[in-house]
């Protein structure tokens, strides 16, 4: 299926480049796939000793802030604020809550639930990995504990009528206490359409070979740099519906709702395949980002969290970034091969 799927990308352009594309992708799909056989069961293992590691600040740099404020100064307030609220957001099939802290900021934090669909400690997997790339899109996440007693007591009078969901859904461990992630709340939002049909084809124009560069630039390269994310990230979640969402004024593009990620299969989700082989144009600095990708880096970055009790990546999980980032990789080369760099790597 993928190889139709990066055949039908290519052929459109036709030419020696074809075959080379598919070649290297086949090749690095095949070379790959042994992966995907890895089964995760249990609980997660305990953070492991990571001080033998290299030096690898070079391959840890990022944007470091979130809309103009220190990603620091969010981690903190989302790890450490007093809570005083928790507001059950509607709309999807996950248990998650709109959190109000005692100094009035506020978060998004889902617990650890019995929807297998939404593994919270993904979020800050996608959160260190934007920054990894030196990408600000991802909003701030760290882990959040939180006692049973504290979330009932806390809960806003509206999501009362929820109570025997929350309780029925909502994972506690032996303590009393269940393991969330709490991310920064972005105060206003709005649907960028490009999950709809015809925001579907105006991406397509802005980045296919032969068609008009476009006039939109920064926003063409947010999405194309969110294709790359989110394959990378192997999650088909973004596509579903309603989760691709934008600043007010338009000029932003927000990477939300990671939960459903970081499956161990380095060939993607077959949806997440679709749309990277139709995309022809990407950005220059995020094709170089990704050779920071490798187990080692991505282990030191998610290192950085140290409040997290757990491995927020599993091995496994881990090698089908990596082996994703290969097939990107040799896709993207592929293009160049027949098209050359300086159209393809359009942004900067």
């Amino acid at each position: 299926m993928a190889e139709l799927i990066v055949a039908g990308a290519l052929t459109a352009g036709g030419g020696a480049g074809v075959v080379y594309g598919v070649r290297q992708v086949r090749a690095t799909l095949a070379a790959h796939s042994v992966a995907a056989t890895a089964a995760i069961t249990g609980p997660l293992p305990a953070r492991g000793d990571l001080s033998n590691l290299p030096d690898l600040r070079v391959s840890l740099e990022s944007s470091g802030t979130f809309l103009g404020m220190s990603d620091e100064l969010l981690l903190a307030r989302v790890r450490t604020q007093p809570i005083v609220r928790f507001k059950l957001n509607h709309g999807g099939s996950s248990i998650s809550f709109r959190v109000e802290f005692a100094d009035g900021s506020r978060a998004a934090w889902k617990p650890t639930q019995t929807n297998t669909q939404t593994i919270p400690r993904k979020e800050i997997a996608a959160y260190r990995l934007n920054r990894l790339l030196g990408l600000n899109a991802v909003p701030p996440a760290a882990p959040r504990a939180v006692s049973r007693d504290e979330l009932f007591s806390h809960l806003h009078p509206e999501s009362l009528e929820a109570l025997p969901r929350i309780k029925a859904e909502t994972i506690f461990g032996p303590t009393g206490e269940t393991l969330g992630t709490a991310s920064y709340w972005i105060p206003v939002i709005k649907d960028s359409g490009f999950d709809k049909p015809e925001g579907q084809k105006q991406v397509q124009a802005w980045l296919t070979q032969g068609e008009p560069l476009p006039e939109q630039e920064s926003m063409a390269r947010q999405v194309s740099d969110l294709i790359v994310f989110d394959f990378l990230t192997s999650n088909p979640d973004r596509y579903s519906g309603g989760n691709m969402k934008m600043s007010p004024d338009g000029t932003q593009l927000f990477y939300m709702d990671n939960t459903m990620s970081f499956f161990v299969d380095p060939e993607g989700p077959a949806k997440n395949r679709e749309v990277l082989f139709r995309t022809q144009r990407f950005s220059r600095g995020l094709y170089q980002a990704l050779d920071r990708v490798t187990a080692p880096t991505l282990e030191r970055a998610l290192a950085q969290e140290a409040s997290a009790p757990y491995e927020i990546l599993t091995p496994a999980e881990i090698a089908g970034v990596v082996g994703r980032r290969l097939v990107i990789h040799q896709y993207i080369e592929g293009l160049i091969a027949q098209f050359g760099a300086r159209n393809v790597l359009v942004f900067p």
